[in-house]
């Protein structure tokens, strides 16, 4: 949507650009807007309105060079008691003839997980602060650096620096936090209009939509990727050891605001939201993890300077990042293919490691018999979660063969409605004899899998039931009467299962089933 900026001139000692706000407003309007529509795909369009004048005795050296940090909290402090108070942000402009800037990250969000957001200046303390030069032609300097400008922008709609941290600039003694030359948020080789930004922080704007991501899913795959602006797949993901910890991988193209670019490709960068990576508070809750602009990215490979650009690959170009390989092999008139190997195993999900069942879990899916349990991203498998009845047609149908095979809606069962996800499945299996319902002509799909109910769907679903004899007794909690009894017996002489305690040997026939469990009873099932 729009967000409003309030416009304010800051005179201060030492220094007179000669600043006049209505011009300074149009300049703003004519050109930040248009940046931030192609870099959002129309999504987000900053509006600078009239705020006023105030004056303030903060000295800035006339060398801004000299300082440290720029910073200017008695202009901040004016335009705060002096705004309208209904602006989403204020833009102070400094009447000094430099090219610095910095801004505040966000708004104020005071409630814990981050509601009770102040939307409204100055409540919400959204500002951003840059020198004259950055919004107006100051000699000698031929145009402004809206870069600049748009990079504290940025930092208001949260956005964090990449860097190497390889860096270190002259009269500094720590590394730089502006040395991507393909980022508008650390882009210090740049000059003058603004070039894109990483896709991770269009993604944290809201700009990409999760169904143009990808997820690697480990092992060798393949991707397109669009260049920035284009439409497709934005963003690749490939985790790294935790859900914080991971690479994205977007493409970028000399073209519109990008045409700057010193290299056009692939480009990768590690993302590092694990508390471990930044300096929080000790006063902060420890369930909170780096946000914002304190969020680790860093171009990967980095290499010391301010033009490198060794974390961007052109065709025939790769890189090996432990062991992980990324290279690009083609490329189209908008899109990048890259080829992602990775040797690690247990990849597929983020949420299974260490788990007993793990291998098992990695070699349905595999198979594509899972898909996982949180779309679109599907990066979770959702082990302890009990299988519903749902699920299990899923996962039996899949695992059958017959994914596609499945049914125009024809109304098998009472409580199975038209255009629900898990009807073809169901009526699929009904179809293929595995399943009849219950006797009141429902399925009961979001009822959970009992083990059971499980021993009949592997036996009927895999052609068993030839094997089935008359129950022994061998679990002694099985009612021998009981449908399922033969059923389970035999899973157990097949190695399905071995039960689900001993001495005495039970079967829990009443348990729910397991997702990591029910990847096992697949697996075993199929001979995996």
């Amino acid at each position: 949507g729009t967000d409003t900026f309030e416009v304010w001139i800051c005179e201060v000692p030492n220094w007179d650009a000669g600043l006049v706000l209505s011009d300074v407003v149009a300049n703003l309007n004519s050109a930040l807007p248009a940046y931030f529509q192609w870099l959002s795909g129309g999504l987000y369009q900053p509006r600078f309105v009239s705020g006023g004048a105030v004056a303030s005795d903060d000295l800035i050296p006339t060398d801004i060079s000299d300082r440290e940090t720029f910073s200017a909290p008695g202009c901040e402090a004016e335009v705060r008691a002096a705004s309208t108070g209904s602006p989403n942000g204020a833009l102070i402009v400094v009447d000094g003839g430099f090219d610095e800037g910095y801004a505040t990250a966000g708004a104020v969000c005071p409630e814990e997980p981050f509601v009770g957001c102040v939307t409204t200046f100055p409540d919400n303390f959204r500002i951003a602060v840059v020198g004259a030069a950055t919004v107006t032609v100051i000699p000698p300097m031929t145009k402004p650096q809206w870069i600049i400008a748009a990079h504290e922008i940025g930092h208001t709609l949260n956005w964090t620096h990449s860097y190497g941290g390889l860096t270190t600039l002259p009269g500094d003694t720590e590394t730089s936090e502006y040395d991507n030359p393909m980022d508008v948020m650390s882009g210090l080789a740049v000059t003058g209009f603004p070039i894109g930004t990483i896709a991770y922080n269009r993604y944290a704007a809201g700009w990409i939509n999760p169904s143009d991501v990808a997820f690697h899913r480990g092992g060798t795959a393949g991707y397109e990727l669009a260049s920035l602006g284009t439409p497709g797949k934005q963003m690749l993901i490939v985790p790294i050891d935790d859900e914080r910890h991971f690479y994205t991988i977007d493409a970028r193209r000399r073209a519109s605001f990008d045409g700057p670019l010193i290299k056009s490709g692939v480009e990768i960068y590690e993302v590092d939201q694990r508390r471990s990576a930044c300096a929080l508070p000790t006063e902060w809750p420890a369930t909170w993890p780096c946000f914002a602009t304190l969020i680790r990215v860093a171009q990967n490979p980095a290499v010391e300077g301010i033009t490198g650009t060794a974390h961007v690959l052109t065709i025939d170009e790769s890189v090996t990042l432990g062991e992980i390989t990324i290279s690009v092999s083609a490329a189209g008139a908008n899109s990048f293919t890259v080829q992602v190997e990775d040797t690690r195993a247990g990849n597929r999900f983020i949420d299974d490691d260490g788990n007993a069942h793990e291998a098992n879990i990695e070699a349905i899916a595999a198979l594509g018999i899972t898909q996982g349990c949180n779309p679109p991203l599907n990066n979770q498998f959702c082990p302890a979660k009990n299988v519903t009845r749902a699920e299990m047609a899923v996962f039996l149908v899949q695992a059958m063969g017959e994914a596609g095979n499945l049914p125009s809606y024809q109304g098998y069962f009472s409580d199975v409605p038209a255009g629900s996800w898990y009807a073809p499945w169901v009526e699929r299996l009904f179809e293929l004899k595995v399943t009849v319902g219950f006797l009141d002509g429902t399925y009961r799909p979001n009822g959970t899998v009992t083990r059971g109910q499980m021993a009949v769907f592997l036996v009927t679903a895999f052609d068993r039931t030839a094997e089935l004899t008359e129950p022994v007794g061998v679990f002694t909690d099985v009612d021998l009467t009981k449908f399922y009894a033969d059923d389970a017996e035999l899973l157990r002489k097949l190695e399905v299962t071995a039960g689900c305690l001993t001495n005495p040997l039970r079967y829990c026939p009443d348990s729910p089933v397991r997702r990591d469990h029910m990847a096992t009873f697949l697996a075993k099932s199929l001979g995996l």
